[in-house]
């Protein structure tokens, strides 16, 4: 049998053989823990909702995010206590995954990790040539000390336009089969505060004047936000670059962004 494994976001419409994937769900997606005592500790459920049984096995990773979204992961097992660190999930059932910070306690700033459960390859059975798809989950962990703060800082606005991506599945004739050109904002959010926000479920509030004078005024909820930029993750001392769409030709040095956490 030839068998082989790819990771859930290698483009699956590449590959000109059955496709096979699991279906699992894992909750929550954000966790908050402080440095020491009963909150440094939590639980992440997993469900297999699949038909058969699914190992997985977790890491805990160090996060850095670059300015663009890029994100690099570095190992953090010494940092934490995971439990279990291996698990034979069965199916339609639920396994939960303990974690406990246990680095270094005198903390200035709130730090970011994260915790990877990955499904591990297995042999399928024996049958025509397949494709397994491996999927990941990257559970953001952020430790947080006492008293610390996040201060939202709009370093810059300028007018910009991003180029859609193309979708390979979409019938020849559908706009998504075509590049489409978008204009809107570059935004440089910075973080000059020592702990972590999350500029994805803030509120956003967009002022400018039109190319023809007139006032521009645009609002977004955090959840109409996050639908744009996703969760939008700044740590304290770093900066992020988000693109926004805007729907009118506007003014050159007239857009100012105002962010409400």
């Amino acid at each position: 049998m030839l068998s082989r494994i790819l990771t859930a976001f290698v483009a699956a419409f590449l590959v000109l053989v059955p496709l096979t994937a699991e279906a699992a769900r894992v909750s929550p997606m954000i966790v908050d823990l402080e440095p020491a005592g009963r909150n440094s500790i939590a639980r992440v459920e997993l469900t297999n909702d699949s038909t058969r049984n699914i190992p997985y096995e977790v890491q805990m990773m160090r996060g850095d995010i670059s300015p663009d979204g890029e994100l690099s992961l570095t190992p953090a097992d010494d940092q934490f206590m995971v439990f279990p660190a291996q698990a034979i999930v069965e199916s339609r059932s639920q396994q939960v995954f303990r974690i406990q910070y246990v680095g270094e306690q005198a903390m200035a700033a709130s730090q970011i990790y994260y915790m990877s459960i990955r499904q591990v390859p297995v042999e399928m059975p024996d049958q025509a040539t397949q494709v397994q798809v491996v999927i990941n989950y990257n559970v953001l962990v952020n430790v947080v000390p006492d008293g610390t703060q996040p201060l939202p800082v709009v370093s810059s606005v300028a007018l910009s336009e991003r180029t859609t991506e193309v979708d390979p599945d979409a019938p020849q004739d559908s706009p998504a089969s075509k590049p489409r050109t978008l204009k809107g904002i570059a935004v440089d959010v910075g973080n000059d505060g020592n702990r972590f926000f999350l500029a994805g479920t803030s509120d956003w509030l967009i002022r400018a004047t039109t190319t023809t004078g007139e006032p521009f005024e645009k609002s977004f909820t955090g959840e109409q936000i996050s639908k744009i930029i996703g969760v939008g993750v700044v740590a304290p001392g770093k900066h992020r670059r988000f693109f926004v769409p805007v729907d009118k030709d506007l003014a050159k040095g007239s857009v100012s962004v105002e962010l409400k956490l």
